[in-house]
């Protein structure tokens, strides 16, 4: 008999029960509210740095993780295409008059 919930499915075989872990869906991690539909480049071609984006937002942090991918300090790279990294440079702008706000 196998009984499925939404995170676990449960098997009895022969009287022996089996747990197996069923990993739930990301949800989808969107733009800050109030950013212009241009800069959802970075959500759609970067989801990974749109997610820490989102997730960073209000703390400083962000300040230096967006600094870290405007600027290349490893060298040997080619970079962001330009609308991808004008939309770096205008997050980075907007976050940092956040935080000068929230002081």
């Amino acid at each position: 008999m196998a009984v499925f919930s939404a995170d676990v499915l449960t098997l009895n075989l022969t009287n022996m029960d089996i747990k197996i872990s069923v990993p739930q869906a990301r949800s989808k991690i969107v733009m800050p509210k109030g950013f212009p539909p241009h800069l959802s480049v970075i959500w759609e071609k970067y989801p990974r740095i749109g997610e820490k984006i989102t997730l960073m937002w209000g703390y400083v942090e962000l300040q230096e993780y967006l600094g870290t991918l405007i600027f290349d300090e490893r060298g040997g790279r080619d970079g962001f295409a330009k609308p991808v990294l004008a939309a770096l440079v205008e997050i980075q702008r907007r976050h940092a008059q956040v935080l000068e706000d929230n002081k």
